[in-house]
């Protein structure tokens, strides 16, 4: 059975209606979360909402776009209405947007760094008085694409930036108690890969090499965060968790 470690620690998770977003919702559910789960697909949502049920814990959805300012706020109330100040922030919504340099105009550019990056901080910005007071835990959703790859300009600034960005909220939140961390997947067997043929094209290759070869589970990626923003990992912040099959041992 698995340990309630997160019972009265209630948590916001973005991008929570497929892939990596349900996983991490079921995983903190099983672990006794209240949860505030948040996608602008209100069908997944509540698909996610559905199978985190029965755990005995209490589950609110809220349909947002992070894409818009003011939803940040919506969500913050949202989810002191719900389950009063909030413990654990997984920022894990992210879009990508794939083409040369010259393709990406500013609508595909700021879509991506709006909802990838600027979220992530207003979210926070909006939560840091609840995390201090729970003394709470920020997991930010970061890549492997810190590194670059040719093709997806935007995404790779965005999640390069999340990962410096979760480094400085480490240093400036931590004397308020507030530790923050990264997860950085690697080639994870989720619809946004298999929505560009390219890209999994690219991955099969890739994956093929590491010491792990395979993609990897949402499982596996919603373990670490999980981890991450539990009291095991209590001495950890600033730090960028690769879970990745062994890609960064280069």
């Amino acid at each position: 059975m698995t340990e309630a470690r997160f019972m009265q620690r209630p948590a916001i998770v973005t991008g929570a209606a497929r892939g990596i977003g349900r996983a991490i919702a079921i995983r903190l559910a099983n672990e006794g979360a209240p949860l505030l789960l948040v996608d602008r697909d209100a069908t997944g949502l509540a698909e996610t909402a559905d199978k985190c049920s029965g755990q005995g814990t209490a589950i609110e959805t809220l349909v947002a776009d992070l894409q818009d300012r003011a939803a940040p706020r919506r969500i913050a109330d949202a989810a002191r209405k719900a389950h009063g100040a909030i413990a654990v922030l997984v920022n894990n919504a992210g879009v990508e947007f794939r083409g040369k340099v010259a393709a990406h105009d500013d609508a595909a550019w700021d879509r991506v760094i709006d909802i990838n990056l600027s979220a992530a901080f207003r979210l926070v910005r909006e939560l840091t008085d609840d995390l201090a007071a729970t003394r709470g835990a920020i997991v930010n959703l970061a890549s492997v694409a810190v590194v670059g790859f040719a093709g997806q300009a935007a995404y790779d600034a965005s999640k390069g930036g999340l990962a410096t960005l979760t480094r400085s909220l480490a240093v400036e939140l931590g004397p308020m108690g507030v530790r923050a961390n990264a997860v950085a997947p690697g080639f994870v067997d989720t619809e946004m890969l298999k929505e560009a043929p390219d890209l999994a094209a690219v991955a099969e290759r890739l994956v093929a090499t590491l010491p792990i070869a395979r993609t990897g589970r949402v499982e596996e990626i919603a373990a670490a965060v999980a981890w991450l923003a539990s009291e095991r990992a209590s001495y950890v912040t600033g730090h960028t968790l690769f879970v990745d099959g062994g890609w960064m041992r280069r």
